[in-house]
């Protein structure tokens, strides 16, 4: 193989990383909903958590995307 085609199969790969993040996210906000409905008093503690968690995950889209435009 030669260094192009490397290149994409590798932004190939970053794609698909790009494509699970948000669906990521969504299993986190699920989880975070069926929580919060469990035992409601939970709201405020639980909040600040899935916000950073949500931010965590969308770092590694960022990084994705960085990645893809350097290559």
């Amino acid at each position: 193989m030669d260094a192009e085609s490397i290149k994409l199969i590798v932004k190939g790969l970053i794609i698909l990383s790009m494509i699970a993040t948000p669906l990521a996210e969504a299993s986190i906000a699920r989880s975070a909903f069926d929580a919060i409905g469990r035992n409601p008093s939970l709201e405020n503690s639980l909040f600040s958590k899935v916000i950073i968690a949500i931010a965590l995950t969308e770092s590694t889209a960022i990084y994705a995307l960085v990645a893809f435009f350097t290559l």
